[in-house]
């Protein structure tokens, strides 16, 4: 049994990290700034210019992780030929790749999108209704030349990966920026790699859907077989960003379904509720294999808001339940009608659902009217703990975002600081839910062109940008497959961050000390740090006691 962490070693660690930056001094050249480093959270708008940046930066991550930067550029004159050469332990690579075994450096463009200046729901003054602002999202390879202008900041973004087999220590890396053939400036990253090594299977399961026919329409991709793969294509990208579709790419019972419901990465995917013989054909196939049946769900009603709504949610759950008494079941709420019994929803749904999804404000305990109504909230413990008590009796809890809510709670929405996409997973784990549901990565109905317009929502919110859809179609750039966003790559981020939550745990430290790091940046939904150097600070902190237990438990 690991050894408990003592509370005074870990107020020990937070005050030896404080102090700690992953940013150090650089040259400059006529006290100007025309490159510099950002936190991978900065969302980086053309007119912001950092006089403060540094032109070099120290990253860290774990084996078996990405974790990412920015460089700013703000040249003096405009370039249509510009282009950066990374160089590493292992010599130049010039378009990005490896730069030592087991590391590698990929370079971005990031694409920008118009969306409302002020965050939804935020209540402005009149005269700054309607104001708009161009924020960067989309992430494209950067495999050529691309154009800089003169005194406009264009922002890159720099992937590190470092692999399984990834030795621990310290790689220094160039990035230079040419204009054609001639140097224009350089800064230096340290790449930073931790003794240990994240697990292939995340602890926290995030699950979210992906449509084939969305990605048919935009990409114009009209024959089957084509679809088939690009399909897969974005399968297999979010799987690398720690999402698991909702679908998987065959049938359940179809044998090449097999290699995605046991790939390592997936945590989990959808099975379609068919007649009863088609149920007990997929529970005998589920069963025959271990760690099958954890990762399947049954997610066929959604966002019950009636009685009636949770009468059939019920009916049909039990009935399942009858065939195949292992079936995990998910129905996403936001509202809690008293039930004819006397019950409220929730207490009615015990012993059907067993996937607890609730919208994440619904938690707030300082809100509790977020999902109970007053007579309820008078006599009803708050959701957060009796949810806790499902956890505990070995039923998930996860939580979830959509179009809602808006501030002051967190969102996945372009035009909100990219701290904040990040730190709904430490929310997650504040709350204490192990799972996290998002409706939809390509949501491109309304729109023709998800590069040009993320207003995915018309019909529900004109300010709302970005719903739906993380994944941009790489058709657009010569890619066959999905390009990221800087939103899809905070997710990734703060699934590995609540993975280190995870592994501290693991490693005897209590859920309470970790609480209390948590609150250092969220200490309720409502609250929550918007610095993000101090973020990084933490997460260093939180990777050094990782490393520091885990050498611990090999002596």
């Amino acid at each position: 049994m690991p050894r408990k962490l003592s509370r005074a070693l870990i107020m020990l660690a937070v005050t030896a990290t404080v102090a700690l930056s992953v940013f150090t001094g650089g040259c400059s050249t006529g006290g100007k700034k025309n490159m510099w480093f950002e936190h991978s959270t900065k969302k980086i708008l053309s007119g912001y210019v950092n006089s403060a940046g540094k032109d070099s930066y120290t990253l860290y991550l774990s084996r078996n992780e990405y974790e990412g930067c920015q460089i700013a550029v703000n040249p003096d004159e405009t370039y249509d030929d510009f282009s950066f050469e990374i160089s590493g332990p292992d010599g130049v690579v010039p378009g990005g790749g490896d730069i030592a075994e087991g590391i590698s450096v990929e370079l971005f463009s990031e694409s920008f999108l118009r969306a409302p200046k002020y965050y939804p729901f935020f209540q402005v003054s009149y005269d700054e209704e309607g104001k708009y602002e161009e924020y960067p999202d989309a992430l494209a390879p950067l495999t050529g030349s691309v154009t800089v202008r003169r005194m406009e900041t264009t922002p890159f973004y720099v992937l590190v990966h470092a692999r399984p087999e990834a030795s621990a220590g310290e790689y220094e890396v160039s990035i230079t920026a040419k204009a054609g053939d001639n140097v224009i400036g350089s800064c230096r990253l340290t790449v930073h790699v931790w003794d240990f090594t994240l697990p292939e299977t995340p602890s926290l399961s995030a699950v979210a859907g992906l449509g084939v026919y969305d990605i048919a329409r935009v990409t114009e991709t009209k024959d089957n077989d084509e679809l088939q793969l690009l399909y897969e294509k974005y399968y297999d990208f979010l799987a690398e960003h720690k999402i698991s579709p909702y679908s998987l790419p065959y049938d359940v019972l179809d044998g090449r379904a097999d290699k995605f419901m046991d790939d390592p990465r997936v945590t989990g995917f959808k099975v379609e509720y068919g007649n009863d013989d088609y149920i007990l054909a997929v529970r005998e196939k589920l069963l025959s294999k271990p760690g099958r049946v954890e990762k399947a769900y049954f997610y066929f009603l959604d966002e019950p808001s009636t009685p009636e709504a949770y009468e059939h949610l019920v009916s049909k759950s039990r009935h399942l339940l009858e065939l195949f008494p292992e079936a995990r079941i998910v129905s996403p709420f936001f509202v809690d009608p008293d039930m004819y019994d006397g019950r409220d929803a929730v207490e009615y749904s015990f012993d059907s659902v067993n996937i607890w999804c609730a919208k994440l404000h619904c938690f707030d305990v300082n809100n509790p009217n977020n999902i109970y109504s007053d007579l309820q909230n008078a006599r009803l413990a708050s959701l957060k703990d009796r949810l806790a008590e499902r956890r505990a009796m070995g039923e998930d809890v996860w939580t979830y975002v959509c179009w809602e809510p808006g501030e002051p709670y967190l969102n996945l929405y372009v035009n909100m600081p990219g701290i904040r996409h990040r730190l709904i997973f430490w929310q997650n784990y504040l709350v204490g839910a192990n799972g996290f549901l998002y409706w939809s990565s390509t949501y491109w109905s309304k729109v023709s062109d998800p590069w040009s317009d993320m207003s995915t929502v018309k019909n529900l919110s004109p300010n709302v940008f970005g719903d739906g859809s993380l994944l941009y179609n790489g058709s657009k750039v010569g890619v066959f497959g999905a390009c990221s966003s800087l939103r899809l790559e905070m997710i990734r981020d703060g699934i590995d961050d609540y993975e280190y939550f995870a592994m501290l745990e693991n490693l005897g430290v209590s859920r309470d000390e970790l609480l209390k790091i948590v609150s250092r940046l969220s200490p309720s939904l409502t609250e929550y740090t918007s610095d993000d150097d101090l973020l990084y600070r933490v997460r260093i902190m939180l990777g050094d006691m990782i490393e520091k237990l885990t050498e611990r438990g090999k002596l």
